[in-house]
């Protein structure tokens, strides 16, 4: 286990280099851990880099190639860290495989680092109250990262103490059960001790760690659901858990200052960082360092055109026509515009400097007042779908912001709407659909944004119902193939018959003025497929990632049985 190991190391640097300006972890002096933990400037600057740096490969492509490739969202077919996602035929070595395994446990070890030192400033006089304070927020990332351990891998290793790697770096697995398990308790911790409003400006709350833990409540409820229990460490049963979801949601929706924001494109705006339907973000650094700036609308920016020189390769990086299909066949207009750039959307806020940005090949738009405006284009013709949520524009568009690979946009990572709709499936719970008046209210303040009619029972599927409503509102956040595995914890079956039905990498027209969606078809009537790359029909064993192959080498016993993880409380 030498390359968690080395994250031991990273990660000790992290904590060392942390000062007291919250979104700054570069180093001012040499600090030992003699002299660290002496007041509560310190506790908060070891907390710091839980928000940006250890998140930094994650974010970097991992996030978008593999939580929205695997379920669709995206295609890439010349990518090699988007399309073994998509074609389900990663394998060991894939190329961002090791950087994401890395990453989730540095966020782990970083965690444990802190937290096993954070005792220190009691000594000092720092109030308990803060301590915890920063503990919770040590948890609440602990937290995350090992429920997307579970939601990629499933059996992973649970580490409270990085020290005990030093002398024994060959670990075994802890069962999926475990991980959720551990995951809950970190959170539940992270909601009894982080304050309602935060100590400074995109540090996370109690509200917070409540509307993570409608997200855990749910996973571990399907996962009771169908019948995965061994250990007894998830020991509710799926109502109970689901009970907890709608407890947690609500409490976030009653009673925290977290509303939905009026226009659902200005959630994935610069200038409306940690905006008033913000939970958790994570917070790059404007004109910083690498491993602090938010890299990913480099990878997603379909040319240098659209962000005003910046560089950008995401030419050839898409929105599957499955999606695109959907938002289309909904009339789903709204949100579709703000996830993905297709043929004759207009942008004003986009190049604003040149007259607004419109994507195909026009060359402008019709004003109120029937006078032509020329606008920045680009030259592609080749018009399929490319990525627009996580893509700002250029310089000017963000007040000076957003610079050359960074893009200066905070990372959402849970938002008012997502907890929303966990209440929603709470609601329904072991049924297919729900009248319940709160679920009803949220969901169709949700739909009533993305300029959909409401509805009077929400179902968990058809072309209005809960799956496809969270696949729309939250494609490129990061959470739909968790939705997958969420869903497979208790109808894997019904998972994988519709990953089998997706038209991975098939190749489709779409335009925006008149919401006209064709699938490409070759002589005999069948789709096309881009890249021609050799696709897997979706089996269980593709609903896990293989184990890095570095990890393999190793550690040995990640190919072991898991072992039962001893709780501590």
């Amino acid at each position: 286990m030498k390359k968690i190991y080395g994250t031991i190391l990273l990660a000790s640097a992290l904590l060392l280099s942390a000062c007291d300006n919250f979104l700054d972890v570069k180093s001012e002096s040499q600090t030992t851990l003699d002299t660290f933990f002496q007041n509560e400037a310190d506790c908060r600057a070891a907390t710091a880099p839980l928000y940006n740096k250890v998140w930094f490969d994650f974010n970097n492509n991992f996030g978008f190639g593999f939580m929205d490739g695997r379920a669709n969202n995206v295609f890439a077919p010349w990518s090699d860290y988007i399309y073994p996602y998509v074609n389900l035929t990663e394998t060991t070595a894939t190329a961002n495989l090791y950087s994401a395994w890395q990453s989730l446990f540095v966020i782990i070890t970083q965690s444990d680092y802190t937290l096993n030192n954070l005792d220190r400033a009691l000594e000092h006089g720092v109030s308990e109250e803060v301590v915890n304070e920063c503990k919770g927020e040590c948890r609440f990332m602990r937290g995350i990262a090992y429920w997307y351990l579970a939601m990629s891998w499933g059996n992973v290793p649970i580490i409270e103490d990085p020290q005990t790697l030093i002398t024994n770096p060959l670990v075994n697995t802890n069962p999926t059960e475990d991980v959720l398990a551990f995951a809950i308790k970190d959170m539940e911790f992270a909601a009894a001790n982080l304050p309602e409003k935060p100590a400074t400006t995109g540090r996370v709350t109690k509200y917070s760690a409540q509307g993570m833990l409608s997200r855990f409540y749910n996973t571990a409820a399907a996962f009771v659901r169908g019948g995965n229990t061994k250990t007894g460490s998830l020991n509710l049963s799926a109502s109970e858990y689901y009970s907890k979801a709608k407890a947690s949601a609500l409490d976030v929706i009653d009673n925290s200052d977290r509303s939905l924001m009026k226009n659902y494109e200005d959630l994935f705006k610069v200038q409306n960082n940690d905006n008033s339907e913000t939970l958790f973000n994570l917070q790059w650094v404007p004109n910083s360092d690498y491993g602090t700036i938010n890299f990913s609308d480099s990878y997603l920016a379909l040319s240098s055109t659209v962000v005003g020189g910046r560089s950008a390769w995401g030419n050839a990086t898409y929105g599957s026509g499955e999606l695109i299909e959907l938002f289309s066949r909904r009339n789903d207009l709204i949100r579709l515009k703000a996830t993905y750039f297709t043929e004759g959307c207009y942008y004003d806020y986009i190049r604003s400097d040149e007259g607004g940005y419109l994507v195909g090949t026009g060359s402008g738009y019709y004003d109120e007042n029937g006078e032509f405006v020329t606008v920045s284009k680009d030259s592609y013709t080749d018009i399929r779908a490319w990525i627009k949520k996580g893509v700002v524009g250029c310089s000017e568009d963000t007040g000076g912001l957003a610079t050359n690979q960074n893009s200066c946009l905070k990372t959402p990572m849970l938002r008012l709407a997502d907890v929303m709709l966990h209440y929603c499936e709470a609601a329904i719970g072991e049924g297919t659909s729900t009248s319940d008046p709160k679920a009803l209210e949220v969901f169709n303040a949700i739909r009533s944004r993305a300029g959909l009619a409401p509805v009077s029972e929400i179902t968990m599927d058809g072309d209005n119902g809960l799956w496809n409503e969270r696949r729309c509102e939250l494609a490129l956040e990061y959470v739909a193939w968790p939705d997958f595995v969420r869903r497979a914890y208790y109808q894997q079956d019904w998972v994988l018959d519709f990953m089998g039905k997706q038209n991975r990498n098939a190749s489709f027209s779409y335009s925006y003025p008149t919401n006209t969606f064709e699938w490409s078809t070759a002589d005999d009537g069948t789709i096309e497929k881009v890249g021609g790359k050799e696709e897997e029909t979706p089996s269980a064993s593709r609903l896990t990632l293989p184990y890095p192959e570095s990890e393999l080498i190793k550690n040995q016993l990640l190919k072991a049985e898991p072992v039962p993880y001893e709780f501590n409380d």
